[in-house]
């Protein structure tokens, strides 16, 4: 692969990259150390990836692989700070409300199984389809439209109690 066409291939993704890997570890600093990480591995093996079928498959895999290997050093260390949240700044109360509102939903996509979680993240958080979902996690496009379909009647079942 050129440097051309890694600038116009993989450069371009390196935005959607960063909603995975925040959608996944819920932390931007570490989610932007795995995104730089994953580019200069990318641009190391760039020869090899002149037989890979789907570059941005391949980019979002390498990320997710980065982003579990990093979840699983943390977790006895340190906790998964909160997300940003995108709230009408107002009012106080609209903010605290979508605080709270993120954390319920944040800890009931967590509590989901592990499946269901990743594709329900990778969907909300990183506005990746269907088909981009099954393409980096090895699942069908029914079974991904499955565990969204739960995943979202929990969420509504949850929050219309609430």
């Amino acid at each position: 692969m050129t440097e051309t066409r890694f600038n116009e291939e993989i450069l371009p993704l390196h935005a959607d990259m960063f909603r995975v890997a925040v959608s996944l570890l819920g932390n931007r600093e570490e989610a932007q150390d795995v995104v730089q990480n994953a580019m200069v591995k990318l641009w190391t093996i760039k020869e090899k990836l002149e037989g890979v079928r789907s570059l941005k498959a391949y980019c979002y895999g390498m990320v997710r692989n980065a982003c579990l290997t990093r979840i699983s050093q943390m977790r006895s260390t340190e906790p998964v700070d909160d997300m940003t949240i995108e709230a009408d700044r107002s009012t106080p109360h609209k903010i605290v409300e979508a605080r709270d509102s993120l954390r319920i939903l944040k800890k009931a996509i967590d509590t989901m199984p592990a499946e269901q979680s990743e594709v329900m993240k990778l969907s909300a958080y990183a506005g990746m389809s269907n088909s981009e979902i099954a393409e980096l996690t090895g699942l069908s496009d029914t079974n991904v439209r499955a565990l969204l379909s739960r995943g979202r009647k929990k969420l509504k079942i949850l929050f219309s109690k609430i």
